[in-house]
């Protein structure tokens, strides 16, 4: 027999399924993705920690779940909610893969609405509960989430990024990574072109510099850019734009605008998935997308910085350049996991700029 669930959003919105996974409460931010395969990878994916994902795509669960596509050792959502998951190959992995690690799923949810309501008033905080729930419980519920931080409060870096270092992994010009919640399928695309060395997103300079790396790789990650713990690690990440060719790439995007005086915004219900068009040049490109802040384009000319890619879906910041072309960024994923692997065309440019060319 299936066991029923909701899902309660802070507006008073509720939304009856079935849970799967783990039959436990969770709390989290209520986004959505667009993308229609990959549902290993963005469970997986640190970008998405302390979110509860709802997938618009309605059927889940009717491809084998492949252990080999996970973009972190764990499960990085809170929770996810699905229209239907169908058991056909993912009853025995990924129902039991959540249930291994605590995170409940909700299945059997008419996902359209919850989709349009977060498009409509922006992303929230959410509960999945376990059972029904009647009047008094939703008061209490929704009492307990208004007191509740934004989950973007916290430090959310500081919780999936690497405490060591790690590597090499690779061969060639030696690169250093930052991870800020770095993907396995970055480290893979980098490590196929580079020697790779990965270290904690808040290492030192002298411990940078000591590896003598070619270039730096300022990683995707989770969470506010301008987080009281990340506008700390500013100076030294200028500091690395000024000495090396850089590369950042989602929230590293973010930080190296903000180390060079740029501002941030908070999108209202972001970019989440893996079919944005991007504008770069005169060509455009699909591009794989998670993030729910954005660089603000006011005043970027006057910080060094050269506009030189936008979204077509908002014309939202998508990539930018300074100290001559050495650094480089994109708000996007060019490593995909899930997605299209359009983009890729970036790490052969970092290559150029790390080789002096």
């Amino acid at each position: 027999m299936k066991t029923p669930g909701t899902l309660l959003l802070e507006n008073g919105s509720m939304f009856s399924g079935f849970l799967f996974g783990a039959p436990v409460r969770s709390y989290g931010e209520v986004v959505f993705t667009t993308s229609m395969t990959g549902y290993e990878h963005s469970i997986t994916d640190p970008s998405y920690r302390g979110q509860i994902l709802v997938f618009s795509y309605p059927l889940i669960g009717n491809y084998d779940f492949r252990y080999e596509e996970l973009q972190s050792d764990s499960p990085q959502v809170r929770g996810i909610v699905v229209s239907e998951e169908t058991g056909l190959f993912s009853n025995s992995t990924l129902t039991s893969f959540l249930a291994s690690h605590d995170i409940p799923g909700l299945s059997g949810v008419d996902t359209r609405s919850v989709v349009k309501l977060v498009r409509t008033h922006g992303t929230m905080k959410g509960t999945i509960i376990p059972g029904t729930v009647d009047d008094s419980v939703k008061e209490e519920v929704l009492r307990e989430l208004a007191l509740k931080r934004n989950v973007w409060e916290d430090n959310l870096v500081a919780e999936v990024g690497t405490k060591k270092h790690l590597g090499p992994f690779g061969s060639g010009d030696r690169v250093v990574a930052l991870d800020f919640g770095i993907k396995r399928n970055l480290i893979r695309d980098l490590a196929s072109r580079f020697e790779l060395h990965v270290l904690p997103h808040d290492s030192a300079l002298d411990e940078i510099n000591a590896l003598r790396p070619r270039g730096i790789v300022i990683s995707s990650g989770p969470g506010d850019p301008s987080h009281p713990d990340m506008l700390r690690l500013l100076p030294t990440i200028r500091e690395l734009c000024s000495n090396y060719p850089v590369l950042g790439v989602c929230l590293g995007h973010q930080l190296i605008a903000l180390a060079y005086g740029a501002r941030t915004y908070k999108l209202i219900f972001g970019h989440r998935g893996i079919n944005h068009p991007v504008k770069f040049g005169e060509k455009t490109f699909i591009t794989s997308q998670n993030h729910g802040f954005a660089v603000s384009s006011e005043g970027l000319e006057q910080l060094e910085f050269t506009v030189n890619q936008w979204s077509l879906n908002d014309g939202t910041v998508e990539g930018l350049t300074a100290e001559h072309g050495r650094v480089i960024t994109c708000q996007y994923h060019p490593e995909g996991g899930p997605g299209p692997s359009d983009t890729t065309f970036i790490y052969e440019y970092f290559r150029r700029t790390v080789r002096g060319k």
